[in-house]
């Protein structure tokens, strides 16, 4: 198993609301499990999970911002894309993420447009958890609930 510094839960300074999002290990992986009143609510705290996992904790600010437009016709497939698209910024534009504003289509096909805000990572200014390679379909879970509920695991 790999050893994830910090370990993980990461320890989250100044959370005055209630945690929606857990961040859990799982052998050369790490996952992440979000219950939400809202599926668009569910894809932000997936969106803030990622980074989190990246930086080891810690929230960039909103300085410059992507747009994502993403459809498919199977619920679990739109999910897969959007947190590849997140891998593709990372990797291509060095991009995390702060905040989203996302409008998600619930009927078929699936669809999600909307806006990432965030910065260019810098690990003296963020922090430094792990990377992430890719996301797997091993445990993938969503639904639309309520509550919506979202578990997936990625490839460190």
């Amino acid at each position: 198993m790999v050893q994830i510094h910090p370990p993980l839960p990461f320890l989250l300074r100044n959370r005055s609301s209630v945690l929606l999002r857990k961040i859990f290990e799982h052998t050369a992986d790490a996952g992440i499990h979000v219950e939400a009143e809202t599926i668009s609510k569910a894809f932000k705290e997936l969106s803030l999970a990622f980074t989190e996992i990246i930086t080891g904790g810690n929230l960039p600010d909103a300085k410059f911002s992507f747009d994502v437009s993403l459809e498919s016709e199977e619920l679990d497939t739109i999910l897969i894309n959007y947190v590849s698209y997140l891998i593709y910024l990372f990797d291509t534009e060095n991009f995390i993420v702060s905040s989203v504003n996302l409008d998600i289509r619930t009927n078929m096909p699936y669809s999600i447009t909307g806006q990432l805000e965030g910065e260019s990572y810098d690990e003296e200014k963020h922090g430094y958890g792990v990377e992430i390679k890719a996301v797997s379909y091993h445990m993938l879970e969503i639904s639309l609930g309520p509550p919506c509920k979202i578990i997936i695991v990625l490839d460190l």
